[in-house]
């Protein structure tokens, strides 16, 4: 059995097949992996401060890879809130991306802008499942209704129904989900353009 290798090692590895790698790509594999760790550990942890975290880094220009690497991993926690921890998450990550960007006004900007986005999609689901559910309950009446005569096919029926309800439902909400995911994702896009 050969000898396990470091994500550094195989990264040099074909660097060196390409040819010799310049001192940005040296400092984006090395430096980029070491923010997406503390950015991870942000997430989970409330204590860290993640501004004394960076200061212990080398200055320079490990400290410019190290925050596209925070970057990387905060971005992709700004999502749309299925849950409260998403919502957590998605707050937390902007408390992070506050902390490494230097523009912050339009930062805070880009910010507004997401949690207007964000109520939007919470109203938008809200209003899309209200009138979803009064169709659904008006197709599982009219069902039953259909079924009365036929007593032992009613249960198989109504479970037809609700099963696609169910389907139709994932669909609306998949639909809308995409939706409001590409203006997210304008936004976040936003954010990276940011110095």
């Amino acid at each position: 059995m050969g000898e396990m290798k470091s994500a550094w090692q195989i990264a040099m590895e074909k660097a060196d097949k390409l040819g010799k790698a310049s001192p940005e790509e040296i400092h984006s594999i090395k430096f980029v992996p070491e923010g997406n760790k503390l950015a991870s550990m942000f997430l989970l942890d409330d204590k860290m401060n993640l501004t004394a975290e960076i200061s212990k880094l080398q200055a320079g220009e490990a400290e410019k890879y190290v925050k596209k690497g925070i970057e990387e991993i905060l971005l992709r926690n700004i999502s749309l809130p299925h849950s409260e921890e998403d919502m957590r998450r998605t707050k937390k990550s902007m408390d992070g991306l506050r902390i490494i960007k230097n523009d912050k006004k339009q930062v805070e900007a880009t910010f507004g802008l997401i949690n207007n986005l964000i109520n939007q999609y919470q109203l938008a689901l809200q209003q899309t499942y209200s009138e979803f559910k009064k169709k659904a309950e008006a197709a599982l009446q009219q069902g039953g209704r259909n079924m009365q005569p036929q007593r032992g096919n009613q249960m198989s029926l109504e479970q037809k129904i609700q099963l696609q309800i169910q389907e139709e439902w994932r669909q609306i909400h998949s639909e809308l989900d995409a939706q409001y995911d590409r203006a997210l994702e304008q936004h976040r896009q936003k954010i990276r353009e940011l110095s």
